[in-house]
């Protein structure tokens, strides 16, 4: 995997090792770039780097070669419009919806969670956005009054 291309007035927040859930099959290991000005994720398909006969089994259940391989995706903050949280095994993923209706999902511990979370927050103030509550673990995306 790369890394990503900063604009001369953006800046790095942080970088963290996730791992994305796509439906029930896929998995894919990733890394998620939270910059000032955009959500960035880059992920490789578990399956990609195995042995060629796992990647054809994986292939027939998927049907969709395009779910294997590299992948890239990005929202800017400016386009965020929720956050909310949801059980995944012993963790809690992070899920947000793209603008080609789809949803990244991103597993991370509680602490790594947290400071995902405070790090999202400063960000979206500093672009005259804030969370606001709705729900127990939801948060629609609002500009700051």
């Amino acid at each position: 995997m790369s890394e990503i291309s900063l604009s001369p007035n953006e800046n790095l927040l942080r970088k963290d090792h996730v791992s994305l859930v796509e439906g029930r099959i896929v998995t894919r290991t990733g890394v998620c770039y939270l910059t000032s000005h955009r959500i960035v994720v880059l992920s490789e398909s578990m399956v990609a780097g195995a042995a060629a006969a796992v990647s054809i089994i994986a292939r027939t259940l998927l049907r969709k070669t395009a779910q294997l391989g590299s992948r890239r995706q990005e929202i800017a903050l400016k386009n965020l419009t929720r956050v909310s949280l949801a059980k995944y095994g012993l963790n809690q993923s992070v899920d947000i919806p793209l603008g080609d209706g789809t949803t990244l999902r991103m597993v991370m511990n509680k602490k790594q969670r947290q400071q995902w979370l405070a790090a999202l927050e400063e960000a979206l103030r500093a672009q005259g956005l804030m969370l606001t509550p709705e729900g127990k673990a939801a948060w629609r995306v609002r500009p700051n009054r």
